[in-house]
């Protein structure tokens, strides 16, 4: 109950629209509830003539009624047709203003949600929990309620014609709606299972499109679409698996309103015929029976996929219940004017309960170049997400200008810091609009010359149409080395005091890296920066070098006192330099 209140709340997102929409609703209800009674009236009439004999001159009467019939008719189906447009206009309105708070949500969440989450689970979640959220509002403001009250009105007119009459229904609807709920958790059960194999189809998917050049390198594609197959026919199976019961129920449920159905038919037949009630009586009463189980099969629908649907809307709110683990402070302070002196303090990180940096100490004075190598493993990408605050480390600090990073603005602390990774990030956008990323309001010229720096110029303005080239998803129409001087120049132009630069030349032919080292060393010049590398070659120049290994310090020096040491430095050094192989 608790999470359909919610949902309802956001419901009332755009209150004027939820009200109209309901009133409408509640309008087409009660014209259609009157519609019997003018049955009542047309058959009683047609009843009296055939028994006195057919008067003409009684025909204005009969035409009244008629006209009466065919205006509630008309009303009914003017309302349905404004209903329809106001109804579309409140779903629209709702929907974007679920999406933007799971969006806004999803944003502020910190990385480790998104290491333990795959991609396509996600999307599932999102996707389908936000179309069932607007499914459930649209049935309960729409549907729900004006059916209900389309019962009760069928039930007074029942009673009031005959306490049998009345009885029989008054029976029959309750024994529907048991067997309905007694259904409904067989039902849940089957549609965990089918939501569970929807969720293993779309990771599968997900998957397969993101590393499709991966696939189509290993010739992997049938595997892959045997794969998804398997999937989708766990979900076939699934789904039929609930289908199953759902037959099961109508059939029950079928027995039920057909046999009160046959019940006033018979026993008003009766009536009628004996002259206890009227024709007119008899076709209200059957046209209220037939109508009142028609809203009832419609609300046991209507309530079955609501209990389908809130399975995915609680897992969605699940995920807007989701805590960010990292956070800011009560009045946080904000970086301003940073220098870029940055200090790790007695830094000791677990992550997974695995020892990941052990107590670290590293000064990295204002302007200087300090860079970070070793193994794979011994926690150099981690140090980096510690700086951002990706992470909190379970003891020790780390202090820009001499401010704990844990009491400034996660905001501020990121604006003053640019990051190239590895992994470049390029959006589906033009050349331009991917540099600008890091300054929207950047000038066409601040854009050039941030390109230039980066050598990314020659190569951009050398596209179909310059930098107005939309280089597709994940930049798929540039080449690697091409991706990553878009990341720089997008750093040269954001122009912060303090970079870090995390295995930005690995991968990349030795052309490439030449030509991204220079534009690395320009971009240094000047700030604070932290250079992550593999390769050596890249940090050489740099004022400080601090050797990993196995979470702590093994080395620190320039690259001359390191070399002369017979450490891990020399080690890593000889082999990059090919001195082993000599």
């Amino acid at each position: 109950m608790k999470d359909y209140l919610r949902i309802l709340k956001l419901g009332s997102l755009e209150k004027r629209l939820t009200f109209l929409v309901i009133f409408l609703a509640l309008a087409m209800t009660a014209l259609d509830a009157t519609l019997p009674l003018v049955l009542k009236l047309i058959f009683d009439f047609l009843e009296k003539q055939f028994r006195g004999g057919f008067d003409l001159s009684n025909l204005n009467q009969l035409y009244k009624y008629f006209l009466i019939y065919l205006f509630i008719v008309i009303a009914k189906d003017t309302i349905n047709l404004v209903d329809d447009f106001y109804s579309s206009l409140w779903w629209l309105k709702t929907r974007n203003n679920i999406s933007l708070q799971v969006f806004k949500h999803l944003e502020k969440l910190s990385i480790t949600f998104f290491e333990k989450e795959s991609t396509g689970k996600i999307t599932e979640i999102i996707t389908q929990g936000s179309s069932d959220i607007q499914s459930i509002l649209d049935a309960s403001l729409t549907d729900i309620f004006p059916q209900v009250i389309y019962i009760l009105f069928a039930m007074f007119f029942l009673f009031k014609v005959s306490f049998a009459f009345g009885l029989i229904i008054f029976l029959g609807i309750p024994a529907f709606i048991m067997i309905s709920l007694l259904f409904t958790k067989t039902l849940n059960f089957y549609q965990d299972k089918v939501r569970d194999a929807r969720e293993k189809a779309m990771t599968v998917n997900v998957e397969t499109i993101s590393n499709i050049k991966t696939v189509k390198s290993f010739a992997t594609e049938e595997r892959h679409s045997r794969k998804f197959n398997k999937t989708l026919s766990d979900l076939l199976h699934a789904n039929m698996r609930r289908n199953k019961q759902r037959i099961k129920m109508n059939i029950f449920r079928f027995s039920i309103s057909d046999s009160s159905q046959i019940l006033i038919l018979l026993i008003g037949s009766y009536w009628a015929a004996t002259g206890k009630i009227t024709m007119g009586t008899l076709v209200m009463a059957w046209t209220y029976v037939g109508r009142a189980y028609g809203p009832l099969w419609y609300l046991t629908r209507v309530y079955d996929n609501i209990q389908r649907d809130m399975r995915s809307v609680k897992r969605l709110f699940t995920t807007l219940d989701t805590k960010e683990d990292i956070q800011d402070i009560e009045n946080p302070t904000s970086l301003k004017k940073v220098r870029g002196d940055i200090k790790i303090q007695d830094l000791k990180f677990k992550y997974h309960q695995r020892d990941v940096i052990k107590n670290m100490s590293i000064k990295i004075p204002s302007g200087k170049v300090v860079a970070i190598v070793g193994r794979s493993g011994v926690g150099k990408s981690t140090l980096v997400k510690l700086l951002l605050r990706f992470y909190d480390p379970q003891e020790g600090k780390i202090t820009v200008d001499g401010h704990d990073i844990k009491d400034v603005t996660q905001k501020s602390l990121r604006e003053n810091i640019g990051v190239v990774l590895q992994d470049t990030t390029i959006f589906n956008d033009t050349a331009y609009n991917n540099i600008a990323y890091a300054k929207p309001r950047a000038t066409k010229e601040e854009i050039i010359k941030a390109a230039k720096v980066a050598h990314a110029h020659e190569f951009v303005s050398k596209l179909p149409e310059g930098y107005d080239t939309v280089v597709g998803e994940r930049g798929v129409k540039l080449s690697g080395g091409e991706q990553q001087r878009i990341n720089i120049a997008r750093a040269v132009l954001k122009n912060p005091p303090i970079l870090i630069l995390d295995e930005a030349t690995s991968h990349l032919d030795s052309e490439s890296e030449k030509l991204i080292q220079d534009a690395l060393w320009k971009l240094i010049k000047g700030r604070t920066s932290i250079i992550i590398a593999h390769r050596l070659s890249t940090v050489m120049k740099a004022d400080l070098i601090v050797v990993l290994d196995k979470g702590k310090i093994s080395e620190m020096g320039t690259h001359e006192e390191l070399v002369k040491k017979e450490g891990i430095y020399n080690k890593l050094f000889k082999i990059q330099s090919g001195s082993y192989l000599k």
